[in-house]
């Protein structure tokens, strides 16, 4: 049996070698020009499906590190409004330590009345701080309405939802980026108050020391009891002038003698008996009232008022202003402990982000192992196939020129 090979077979079997070898060509050069080892699933389904899955997980840890870094700013924002509200107050306090002044007259205690008044003025426009998208940073969920509000009667009210906003910045950590002002600033802890009754005509009584009245309120104080005659201390002062503090339970806290101008020190209490009866049998009962809250702005405008109410005795002014002090001390340490814990969950961001940003980067050289050419062996292969379309082309050349007749 004989094999017949005619001339066109010979020249269609260098074309597909030549037209191989071009094709190779075209796809080294390719993938030097792009970096890519494949352009489409089918040169390599296996890579493709592991590209698109790398892809998607860039753009997600892309995302993240979008979101970590709007929350740091918000978080920022609020923690800066909070820092300028901490010194707002603190100028506050200063203020009202000068107002207990005995040599301060009308006109002193009315220009301290008026820094007082911006001093409110000035936390209020803080309450409201916006970010840069105009949202009100202390109105929780409800970030288009203002945070805080002033009626027509000049009272200060809280417009926040009490709702805190959340943002993802990892697949499984969210991270809260704003307090509400309904926490922060209408729920603040006023200063425990007290109210005597009994035999306490003639007698004025007040917290004069608010650290250790507080140790005495927190060890007898019981918010379970609501009746008439629970939670309430006695004063009795007998008939040599001695006077016996006692708890709820009747038994006795502390004992003494009522001094020679006619006050009575004990417990944080201090009672000044201003008609001149020292001596008993004489019972005071004193109820320790149920800590009240509202926001700072309402109750320094409460203080400006006292400040120029001329009728207030020296006592109480005093007992107001030693009031005012520790209600701002109050509304200073819980604007710091919401402070402290942006600082928190800043410093929680700040670790995220370190995190999304490395895991994103070992994801990204994963999809470069599997996706992208080395550049050298890139450049390598285009010389071997330049050299193979080379050869091919001469082989063409020379076989295209000739035909089996040339054998005969």
């Amino acid at each position: 049996m004989s094999m017949r090979i005619s001339t066109n077979q010979v020249y269609n079997k260098n074309l597909r070698y030549l037209q191989n070898a071009n094709s190779q060509l075209d796809g080294s050069t390719t993938r030097y020009n792009t970096g890519l080892k494949f352009s489409t699933a089918g040169e390599d389904p296996s890579g493709m499906a592991s590209k698109i899955k790398y892809d998607a997980a860039i753009a997600s840890y892309k995302q993240y590190a979008t979101n970590a870094g709007l929350a740091s700013d918000t978080m920022s924002e609020e923690e800066t409004a909070l820092e300028s509200m901490w010194t707002a107050l603190s100028s506050a306090n200063t203020r009202l330590i000068q107002s207990v002044d005995s040599t301060n007259d009308s006109s002193s205690k009315d220009a301290i009345a008026e820094d007082l008044i911006q001093i409110r003025d000035q936390l209020f426009d803080l309450m409201n701080t916006r970010n840069a998208d105009g949202e009100y940073i202390f109105s929780g969920a409800q970030s288009s309405v203002a945070t805080m509000t002033k009626t027509s009667d000049g009272h200060y009210t809280c417009q926040a939802d009490g709702q805190a906003r959340m943002v993802q910045v990892a697949p499984s950590v969210k991270v809260q980026v704003s307090d509400s002002g309904l926490n922060i600033f209408e729920n603040c802890q006023l200063a425990k108050t007290i109210t005597t009754g009994g035999d306490d005509n003639g007698i004025y009584g007040m917290i004069s020391n608010y650290g250790t009245y507080d140790s005495v309120f927190n060890q007898y104080y019981d918010p379970t009891k609501t009746g008439a005659t629970d939670n309430q201390l006695t004063l009795d002062i007998d008939a040599n002038g001695k006077f016996t503090l006692s708890d709820p339970d009747g038994n006795t806290i502390d004992s003494g003698e009522v001094a020679d101008d006619g006050t009575i020190e004990t417990s944080g209490l201090s009672f000044t008996i201003a008609d001149g009866q020292t001596a008993g049998p004489r019972t005071i009962s004193i109820s320790m009232n149920k800590p009240g809250q509202d926001n700072i702005l309402n109750q320094i405008t409460n203080f400006v008022e006292a400040l120029r109410d001329d009728s207030l005795t020296t006592e109480e002014l005093s007992d107001m202003m030693a009031y005012a002090q520790q209600t701002v001390q109050n509304a200073m340490d819980q604007y710091d402990k919401y402070r402290g814990r942006v600082g928190s969950r800043e410093s929680e961001v700040e670790n995220v982000i370190n995190s999304d940003t490395s895991l994103k980067n070992i994801k990204t050289t994963a999809e470069a192992n599997i996706t992208e050419v080395d550049a050298f062996e890139a450049a390598s292969d285009i010389v071997k196939d330049q050299q193979a379309l080379t050869t091919a082309r001469s082989v063409y050349s020379k076989i295209n020129g000739t035909s089996l007749f040339d054998y005969i």
